[in-house]
């Protein structure tokens, strides 16, 4: 193909796994060109797929490192990744681009959105993409100069694969996970647990590695996903359950200390609500601790004031725990004075709201946006409708968002008495995220160094 030919749709990209035996390639003959290229939905494939086309490999070449003694794979890493090194023991998912030297096009490739998964055992895989795979970890990009020795041969496949022809691959190591050794889990069937805690004992080994490595998003799903797990293991006896609750007591903690450190205290109050549920909460400091620096970010002062003085008394001697004790007093302090209230301010020359509110909106903003100990701010319930119309298009101007909840309970799993009359409450926010109802999440139905539990 030329880099002036017309692309030729395929039905399916090629596997990879079925090119030693050969491969049937189906040309899509309802494909219309011109309306593909005007569709919105074409537009988000193509940024879907990565890499691009080289126009020279010797270029390349001068800037990458051989993986393997023979020199065949030479890499460049775009993006870093982490976790655990890939072996034979893992199934993984890849999303890749693969380029001939001068050619405009991909000759084949995979998109983030429907990526190859592969057992690295029982794969297939040409010998070059196997030790290329293996030599990266979770959430990497890079880069493969792949020798035609290691890949499609002296004869390759043409006219698609060209005969001895070395090749360029983009791979996105998107996830890895153990293979089971005895196939997929039915969580239906009896006597499970003992391949269960197999498994979850696997996943959250993953989660430490992945935190360990700074990708903490990663680890927080490792650790949702043994949860969930668990949850859905049946139980022979009291014996199993005491092993089931030990396990999740250490699988909320870490993910408290998980959303705690990307900025989500809402999910980490639901966690450590939990953690309250299994009676592992006013009796563990770290617990305590990690609920305590969640309420805080949501500006629940008082809750997490309660939880650090019992943590204190359970671990008088911890260093963090009097930090964020002077943290929560030193933020407290910062913002008890920049509370809204209609009546603060009178109203003059028949305005709808006075310029001494709109100053003070402005100044709580500022100070709001400028505390990185706070993540979520509750606005005084007495606030009226013009009044937060100017607070919520303050907030656009300052790139902080507005978020509200009808609730006649606590959202954020303090276990505190409230009222039960029904309320609305509004909060300023520095995420967007937190306008979703993510303190509701429900671990139990998904099909750190220090302080992480091992």
């Amino acid at each position: 193909m030329t880099s002036n030919s017309a692309t030729i749709p395929l039905e399916d990209g090629l596997d990879l796994r079925q090119i030693i035996k050969g491969s049937l390639l189906k040309i899509n003959l309802d494909y219309d060109e011109t309306e593909q290229e005007d569709s919105e939905q074409a537009k988000i494939k193509i940024t879907d797929f990565i890499g691009k086309p080289i126009p020279n490999f010797s270029d390349l070449e001068s800037k990458m490192t051989a993986v393997d003694t023979d020199k065949f794979v030479k890499k460049k890493i775009v993006e870093e990744g982490g976790g655990l090194p890939i072996s034979d023991e893992f199934t993984v998912c890849i999303a890749f681009s693969g380029y001939w030297e001068g050619q405009k096009e991909a000759f084949d490739m995979r998109s983030v959105a429907k990526p190859l998964v592969i057992n690295m055992k029982e794969h297939g895989l040409l010998p070059g993409l196997e030790i290329a795979i293996k030599s990266m970890l979770v959430g990497e990009v890079s880069i493969f100069l792949l020798s035609y020795k290691v890949m499609y041969g002296e004869l390759g496949l043409p006219p698609r694969i060209k005969p001895k022809q070395d090749c360029v691959f983009y791979i996105k190591l998107i996830k890895s996970t153990y293979t089971p050794k005895n196939g997929d889990i039915n969580f239906k069937e009896p006597n499970m647990f003992e391949r269960v805690h197999h498994e979850v004992c696997l996943l959250m080994s993953s989660g430490l590695a992945m935190h360990k490595s700074k990708n903490t998003p990663v680890a927080a799903n490792l650790f949702k996903r043994a949860v969930a797990m668990l949850h859905k293991c049946r139980l022979a006896d009291e014996n199993e359950e005491k092993r089931q609750e030990k396990l999740l007591i250490k699988l909320y903690l870490n993910l408290a200390i998980c959303y705690n450190d990307i900025n989500q205290p809402l999910k980490a109050c639901t966690a450590c609500n939990e953690l309250n549920r299994l009676n592992s909460l006013w009796n563990n400091h770290r617990a305590l601790f990690q609920n305590a620096k969640a309420l805080r970010m949501i500006s629940q002062f008082d809750s997490a004031e309660k939880r650090l003085k019992r943590a204190m008394k359970l671990s008088p001697e911890s260093v963090k725990i009097k930090a964020e004790f002077e943290l929560l007093n030193n933020t407290k302090e910062s913002i008890k004075n920049n509370r809204l209230a209609s009546n603060k301010f009178i109203s003059t020359n028949h305005e709808t709201i006075s310029q001494a509110f709109k100053d003070e909106v402005d100044k709580l903003l500022k100070s709001f946006k400028e505390n990185v100990s706070v993540c979520r701010l509750t606005l005084s319930p007495n606030l009226n409708t013009d009044e937060l119309k100017y607070i919520k298009g303050a907030c656009i101007r300052e790139n902080l968002y507005v978020s509200n909840n009808n609730n006649s309970k606590n959202s954020y799993g303090t276990s505190d008495a409230v009222s039960n009359e029904q309320y609305t409450k509004f909060f300023l926010d520095k995420s967007e995220v937190f306008g979703n109802d993510i303190y509701n999440e429900d671990f139990s139905d998904e099909a750190l160094n220090e302080g992480i539990y091992p």
